[in-house]
């Protein structure tokens, strides 16, 4: 839908399901066409670098809690990316320092379950007010 997909999974050398999404598992019995818009994917293939996979990325989405993401630095990631980003935590990656780290590096966080981010948000930006 217009955003540029590139995946990263230290245990995943392809993700069949969308790479050959019109004939995984068969010809004829692939989920593709319960998917719309989807058709640029074709070239699609997992990135096994993470720097790789996150230079000039606009936004990541942590979705599996391997060890690797959840040693994952703040620093080190806004430093990949080459700037601010936005990050999605689907499945409690990043604990409350994390979060609040990059917030200070002036990136924006969103959370599934993790209602209380907007007020580590909040506290991030009263101290930069007062600091500032």
């Amino acid at each position: 839908m217009g955003a540029e997909v590139i995946a990263h999974d230290p245990y995943v050398d392809h993700w069949w399901e969308i790479e050959k999404q019109d004939s995984y598992p068969a010809t004829g019995a692939s989920l593709s066409r319960f998917f719309r818009n989807q058709e640029q994917l074709d070239g699609f293939t997992m990135v096994l670098d993470m720097a790789e996979a996150l230079k000039g990325a606009d936004g990541v989405v942590l979705a599996v809690r391997h060890k690797q993401y959840l040693d994952l630095d703040p620093d080190e990631i806004v430093n990949m990316a080459g700037g601010k980003i936005a990050v999605i935590d689907c499945f409690g990656i990043l604990d409350d320092r994390k979060i609040e780290r990059y917030f200070e590096l002036g990136c924006e966080v969103k959370g599934l379950g993790r209602g209380h981010i907007n007020r580590i948000k909040e506290k991030v930006r009263k101290r930069t007010l007062v600091v500032g």
